[in-house]
């Protein structure tokens, strides 16, 4: 495209017959390159503002896509996010579960062989307490029996009377105390083994009170 300085400075050749008016030529020319002028200085100010906006609408584009990418990328961020917290938690609920089962089926096993044992303890416990209530009534016939058959003695018949008792008395006391302690230490056995239920004390079944028996005075002595 022609500037309007080279349209200005443009020169003809004169002609040597029939040429046209040099004036008017120039005269056309001088309007000619300041329509010219006025045309090119507007079409490049049109060209710098549609540069400007080429850009702008190339940045804008840049931008739009850059957002559009970013979006997609945080979509997908959370898409994943999402699908791992879900593994996440169907995982910890299986574990959870499964291990609930386990503790579940353990304390069942331990309750019943607790339960056995506290019964086996019972059944001991009630075979002392048996032994200990015959020895007993034994022990009370047998003094019954010597308060029948011996005559009236004097006071040493009488003092070997109560130590014979006291003796006997002394071995249902043992008999008992070891009842007692057999039973104390099953019970703490399975105090210690953690069962689910409590165990219940056998202490009390095994305890009877110590009975003096006193030799009756024979009304010939």
């Amino acid at each position: 495209m022609l500037t309007p300085q080279e349209v200005s400075e443009r020169a003809f050749p004169k002609a040597s017959f029939g040429g046209y008016n040099m004036t008017q030529v120039d005269e056309f020319l001088d309007v000619l390159t300041e329509d010219y002028s006025a045309l090119y200085s507007e079409n490049a100010v049109l060209k710098s503002k549609m540069k400007v906006l080429v850009e702008k609408v190339e940045e804008y584009r840049s931008t739009e896509e850059a957002m559009r990418k970013a979006l997609m990328t945080a979509q997908r961020m959370a898409d994943d996010l999402v699908k791992e917290a879900e593994q996440k938690r169907d995982q910890i609920l299986q574990e959870a579960a499964a291990e609930a089962q386990k503790k579940v089926d353990s304390i069942r096993q331990e309750a019943e062989a607790e339960q056995f044992r506290l019964a086996a303890a019972q059944k001991e416990t009630a075979g002392y307490v048996a032994k200990v209530k015959a020895l007993h009534a034994q022990a009370q016939a047998y003094l019954d029996q010597l308060d029948q058959l011996l005559p009236a003695a004097p006071d040493q018949q009488e003092e070997k009377m109560e130590e014979a008792v006291s003796d006997i008395d002394d071995s249902v006391q043992r008999l008992v105390a070891q009842a007692m302690a057999e039973a104390a230490a099953e019970n703490e056995k399975v105090r210690q083994a953690g069962e689910s239920q409590p165990a219940e004390d056998l202490s009390d079944t095994a305890e009877f009170p110590a009975q003096k028996v006193q030799p009756e005075e024979n009304g010939d002595m």
